[in-house]
């Protein structure tokens, strides 16, 4: 038997994201998985309004908007967004976890490609328009889905639209031979993949600075996302031993070794079980 979760994430943040997950793959579902993630370190924002914001940021574009032409409702939507209200990315303070919460983003118009990404989708799908995640090596772009093809927007860039010949470039700039160009890296993500990617962002940062709860309640959200990922119960032992917590981290642990005999790393476990059992 496992512990009940959550151990560290907040009771409201992980209620919500729980609720999210059996419809994670609608529009609706990502948005508010989304909040939920900023609701851990921000208990006191209002969950709902993010979406008023967006629904109504969609609004105001329709209204400007005369008939059904794509090029127009786009041309429209990106000077709104990228012109006007000055959405782009936050190149001063790249690291910042604010540029992972969307109701941040939407007061400092500041974030990651991967959050402004959700920013463009949210309000683009209000417009009529179908826009999916592409999960680049070290970038995070738009695509909206066109009569001629997929229309790559690059949100942290304040709305560039590139080719798939810049989206290689964009790549090979930043990982130079160590990674080889695949067409498949423009394929759309899922919006579990999508989330899960944003928590990943966030691990790196709170582990970087050693904020061992924050981990922790982040891969509890990524346990709800892929309750089958036997890899995050022992990731989630090691950080709960970390910060005091033997017991939950011994009942991780082990049920982790049960289904995992053959870990490479299984004698230092098996140690670290001894010492957590003391």
């Amino acid at each position: 038997m496992n512990p009940s979760l959550p151990l560290c994430c907040t009771p409201d943040a992980f209620a919500l994201f729980s609720r999210q997950v059996p419809c994670v793959e609608t529009t609706q579902g990502l948005l508010r998985a989304a909040v939920a993630v900023a609701l851990q370190q921000h208990d006191e924002i209002d969950p709902t309004e993010a979406e008023r914001t967006l629904r109504g940021y969609g609004k105001f574009v329709r209204s400007r908007v005369r008939g059904p032409q794509q090029q127009a409702i786009l041309a429209h939507l990106h000077q709104y967004l990228f012109e006007e209200q000055g959405f782009a990315g936050n190149d001063d303070d790249y690291y910042n976890p604010a540029n992972s919460y969307l109701p941040e983003i939407l007061e400092s118009k500041r974030g990651l490609p991967i959050t402004l990404a959700i920013v463009y989708k949210i309000v683009a799908e209000k417009l009529g328009l179908k826009v999916r995640g592409v999960g680049l090596p070290g970038h995070f772009l738009a695509a909206v889905e066109t009569d001629s093809g997929p229309m790559y927007i690059d949100c942290f860039a304040a709305g560039r639209i590139m080719t798939a010949g810049e989206c290689r470039e964009r790549v090979e700039s930043i990982f130079g031979d160590s990674v080889s160009w695949r067409d498949d890296m423009l394929d759309p993500v899922t919006n579990r993949m999508w989330l899960s990617r944003m928590l990943q962002n966030l691990l790196h940062i709170f582990t970087t600075h050693q904020q061992w709860t924050d981990v922790a309640a982040m891969l509890e959200m990524q346990m709800l996302l892929w309750p089958k990922q036997a890899q995050l119960k022992r990731d989630i032992a090691l950080v709960l031993a970390r910060i005091d917590m033997p017991k939950p981290a011994s009942m991780w642990l082990g049920d982790y070794l049960r289904t995992n005999p053959n870990d490479p790393e299984r004698d230092e476990l098996n140690d670290l079980m001894i010492k957590l059992s003391k």
